[in-house]
């Protein structure tokens, strides 16, 4: 757009003209306060400025100089407007439309632009952020994002982008998010991020890239959050991530990876997350004696893992979730176990456990461990327990313990167990596997411990509470049985009451005759009651006179 001054006459024109092309209302205001300061001028320095030529030319000066930003600022026509920021999205452009060199944010998604050339957006030197996602770029000139120091956030993902010259982001210094998510790049230039020591974040996933350069991110000191998932990766160079000190969150899922190796991350001192789920993976190991005192989360789910190295986490004290499930393991090392001391989420099922005594020293973890587990672990092998649980196998066939050394008091501890198993979740769980100890009984390597004095207490409140309900529930049988009987065979009532009736006052005729022959069977005794002349004669020569009475529960005196 030409540049033009307007005379004083034409001032509302002029202001018409603005509004019919699509300033903003932020705009328009600036253009107003512009053209009153240009009368201000022109109105105090009159008389100086036909007196002295130089004056002349230096108000002019001003003057173009103020109108140049009002005249830079006006929005194209088919695009929209927030102040500085330019949105000119979803319309078919295939040129980077002009007239926008004072906005500080420019949006060209969704059009298309099939190539960025040299010094295309060299005008453009107050952007803050470009987005020109969504577009079909499939060429990059080296020098296409040049002048552009003030760049911040820069978005070219879902184009058509193969590859990327090395210097391509080198104008950016200050370029803090970069978005290549959804390219066809097949491969990293080794100096394609050098000088970028301001980023923070970097989006690299669904493209084609089989390999990371050794040392592609050496300038990177900054950056927190890498993502390569969706590619096409087989393997990493041990240096592959130098430089990444702060990096905390670190995305490699998707891809095909055959190895999993800690030591491909060395000084990511910062790292807390780490996504490899989804790879091709068979087995866990660590070469260098390294610790992240950070990590806090790993993820190795969907892999074909079927070995872990036992000193693999022990690099990771500070371990909070794992995820294991959907892999090929069939047992889980003590040493293994005894590093997952700050777990409090972890998940392991979907893999091929085998339900022998190899799966005692997991089901003693998971019956003392208290955080969240996904349970559902099922045994793959023997036959005998292929599709059970896992801790149901355990107790209910008795796999870890010493059929010799058991005690009955043992084997019957064995059976309520085997009698309650069937739970998803350990917790409150009345079955303890433990190592041996004191009193407990030996199982070979693993030990079967008699349930604490609560967990006994519980199971007797469930044994009692199982009894009444059971006692209830009888009662009411009974009692709905008599209604139904009562309500539908009357006559069959009737007579039972009078067979109950006929059966009492036979028992009642029974007791009064039993009464009767124990008042018949008394005894009688003589009342003999002499004088005090008698007395000798009698006993001397048994003569006197007597008097016989019958006196219930007595004896005879003489």
């Amino acid at each position: 757009m030409q540049l033009r001054k307007l005379p004083p006459s034409s001032l509302w024109e002029d202001a018409s003209h603005a509004q019919h092309s699509g300033f903003s209302a932020q705009t328009e205001l600036r253009y107003w306060i512009f053209r009153l300061m240009d009368f201000l001028l022109a109105s105090l320095h009159l008389k100086w400025l036909h007196r002295k030529p130089s004056g002349l030319i230096l108000c002019s000066l001003v003057i173009f100089l103020e109108a140049v930003p009002a005249a830079g600022a006006v929005c194209p026509r088919p695009c929209r407007c927030d102040g500085k920021l330019v949105y000119c999205e979803g319309l078919n452009l295939t040129e980077v439309p002009r007239n926008v060199s004072s906005a500080t944010g420019l949006s060209l998604r969704g059009n298309g632009l099939t190539e960025l050339r040299e010094g295309q957006f060299a005008s453009l030197m107050q952007l803050t952020w470009l987005y020109l996602d969504h577009n079909s770029i499939e060429l990059v000139e080296e020098d296409a994002f040049e002048r552009l120091r003030r760049v911040k956030e820069l978005n070219l993902s879902a184009n058509k982008i193969e590859t990327l010259p090395n210097s391509t982001f080198r104008p950016l210094p200050n370029l803090r998010i970069l978005d290549l998510s959804y390219n066809n790049l097949q491969a990293l230039e080794p100096n394609l991020f050098h000088s970028l020591r301001k980023l923070t974040t970097l989006h690299l996933r669904y493209n084609a890239i089989k390999f990371v350069p050794v040392r592609i991110f050496q300038d990177c000191r900054s950056m927190q959050f890498l993502d390569l998932s969706y590619n096409q990766l087989q393997s990493l160079a041990r240096n592959s991530f130098a430089g990444l000190f702060k990096l905390t969150e670190l995305h490699l899922e998707h891809n095909e990876l055959v190895k999993v190796n800690l030591a491909h991350f060395p000084r990511l001192v910062s790292l807390r997350t780490l996504y490899m789920q989804h790879n091709k993976a068979t087995i866990v190991v660590s070469t260098l004696d390294w610790t992240w005192p950070f990590l806090e989360k790993i993820d190795f789910s969907g892999n074909v893992i079927e070995h872990i190295e036992p000193h693999v986490f022990e690099s990771a004290p500070h371990l909070k979730s794992l995820q294991l499930s959907s892999n090929k393991l069939t047992s889980v090392d003590q040493r293994i176990l005894d590093s997952w001391v700050s777990l409090t989420s972890i998940s392991l099922s979907g893999n091929a456990w085998d339900c022998s005594r190899n799966v005692c020293a997991l089901a003693s973890w998971l019956s003392s461990f208290r955080g969240q587990w996904d349970g559902g672990l099922q045994c793959a092998s023997p036959d005998a327990a292929q599709g059970e649980d896992v801790l149901d196998a355990v107790y209910a066939f008795q796999l870890c313990e010493d059929a010799a050394d058991t005690t009955p008091e043992t084997q019957a501890a064995t059976r309520d167990r085997a009698g309650g198993y069937g739970r998803e979740k350990p917790t409150g769980d009345p079955y303890e596997l433990q190592h041996t100890e004191g009193g407990e009984t030996a199982t070979g390597s693993f030990t079967v411990t008699e349930a604490g004095d609560d967990q006994e207490s519980t199971m007797q409140i469930h044994k009692v509470v199982t009894g009444t309900m059971a006692l209830i529930f009888s009662f009411l049988i009974v009692v709905l049985t008599l209604y139904v009987s009562w309500k539908c065979f009357p006559a069959g009532v009737r007579q039972v009451r009078q067979c109950l009736s006929s059966q009492r006052r036979k028992q009642k005729q029974k007791q009064s005759m039993q009464q009767m022959a124990a008042m018949s069977a008394q005894e009688y005794y003589v009342d003999y009651k002499p004088n005090h002349i008698e007395g000798a004669l009698v006993i001397i020569n048994e003569y006197g006179s007597c008097t016989c009475q019958q006196q219930p529960s007595r004896e005879c005196e003489v």
